[in-house]
């Protein structure tokens, strides 16, 4: 059995920016503008570059 890659992963993108700007911003040694937008990057593309991997190793098969 194929597991089907979730519909609603990328759409966890914004979600894990905002989430890891905050974080960025107040827990992690007070980041400024650049830590903030580096990991707000990072991690709101994470899901979607991971949901366009798994979509194609799934059709792959």
């Amino acid at each position: 059995m194929k597991l089907r890659p979730p519909m609603w992963l990328p759409w966890l993108g914004p979600v894990a920016a905002a989430a890891a700007g905050a974080l960025a911003g107040e827990v992690w040694l007070g980041g400024g503008f650049w830590t903030v937008l580096g990991a707000g990057l990072v991690c709101g593309f994470t899901p979607i570059i991971a949901y366009r991997i798994w979509k194609r190793l799934h059709h792959r098969r």
